[in-house]
């Protein structure tokens, strides 16, 4: 069976984006795999206890916020998995693609002010991730498809 990952921030924010992979899933018959990753790389300059804190504080929250989105899946009749990462983004996410046999990859972009996303930074990592890893990529914005890419 396929397997559809979806990084996600979480948060109110995320749902139209979270549903419409959901949707995805749900139309190819494919398992969804919500990702969430606790990068604080932001944070270096801080003691490293501190950082070890804010690390295991995110991950806290990234489960919760994996767990409701696993939820909603559930309820939509997809089956859904959760996965927390630490590190930085690009690392984890191959690593997950990898490890999970990951067939199509949907991103969403930053919605609002909420988002933090730098300019260029999705574009490069669709790029790559059609370079590197050789997989399909969805781009949604606030739940409409806004790219899809195929290697």
């Amino acid at each position: 069976m396929p397997t559809i990952l979806r990084p996600t921030r979480g948060g109110e924010a995320s749902f139209p984006n979270q549903d419409r992979a959901i949707a995805i899933a749900k139309e190819r018959d494919a398992d969804l795999l919500f990702l969430y990753v606790a990068d604080v790389h932001f944070l270096d300059r801080l003691a490293s206890p501190v950082l070890v804190d804010v690390e295991t504080e995110l991950e806290e929250l990234g489960e919760f916020l994996l767990a409701m989105a696993q939820e909603r899946a559930e309820k939509a009749g997809v089956r859904a998995d959760t996965v927390v990462r630490r590190g930085e983004f690009r690392q984890a996410l191959e690593q997950v693609i990898r490890e999970h046999d990951i067939s199509t990859l949907v991103l969403g972009t930053a919605v609002g002010e909420t988002g933090v996303t730098p300019p260029g930074y999705l574009e490069n990592l669709v790029q790559w991730i059609l370079q590197e890893v050789g997989i399909e990529v969805i781009v949604l914005k606030e739940g409409e498809i806004k790219e899809h890419h195929t290697p």
